[in-house]
């Protein structure tokens, strides 16, 4: 058993694959993992989700609704005009804040690290999770990986020449989740 550093018991990856069996450990390892350990969360989240932080986590649907998704990993174009408008949104906020000066600490530190990572293995750190609206791709987890991404493909030639780097493939790996009815979270 696992503790925090009050005492209390940390949710490992094995509690909530009693409930996602099927999931893959890497899904639940950078998405759920992170949130089911933050005081206002816990595992297993409340059903109805009501007003829970979990609610805005999941995209209003309930961990019901999310036993009903299956992932694939999948190889797709990753360009700022593939995502989705929402995701859209926020990775080209990531990007604005970063190259006006204006990112905070945290954020800095979640661009650099896939940055470099990036720029070393011309992939992802770890394939985002996604799932596939009519508009394009949404963003379940991976936002700071993809604005981190954008930045990299926004070098010139001359730039990557100067580090002596190849602009990575805009075809990258990501996570796909599908509902078994084809439905989509609220958000």
């Amino acid at each position: 058993m696992i503790f925090d550093s009050w005492g209390g018991r940390m949710v490992s990856l094995a509690d909530i694959k009693k409930d996602l069996r099927e999931w893959s450990d890497d899904v639940i390892e950078q998405w759920l993992l992170y949130f089911a350990n933050e005081p206002d969360c816990g595992w297993p989240p409340p059903e109805p989700l009501g007003a829970h932080r979990w609610a805005g986590l999941l995209g209003g649907k309930p961990l019901s609704w999310w036993k009903q998704v299956t992932w694939k990993k999948v190889t797709t174009r990753c360009g700022l005009d593939d995502l989705a408008s929402k995701a859209k949104a926020d990775v080209s906020d990531i990007v604005t804040k970063f190259n006006a000066g204006q990112a905070d600490a945290s954020t800095k530190k979640r661009v650099a690290q896939p940055w470099i990572y990036i720029r070393d293995n011309g992939t992802f750190p770890r394939a985002p999770v996604t799932m596939q609206r009519a508009d394009g791709m949404s963003l379940i987890d991976g936002a700071h990986r993809m604005a981190a991404f954008v930045l990299f493909h926004s070098l010139s030639d001359a730039d990557l020449a100067k580090i002596n780097v190849k602009r990575p493939s805009i075809n990258q790996a990501v996570w796909r989740g599908e509902h078994c009815k084809g439905e989509l979270p609220d958000h």
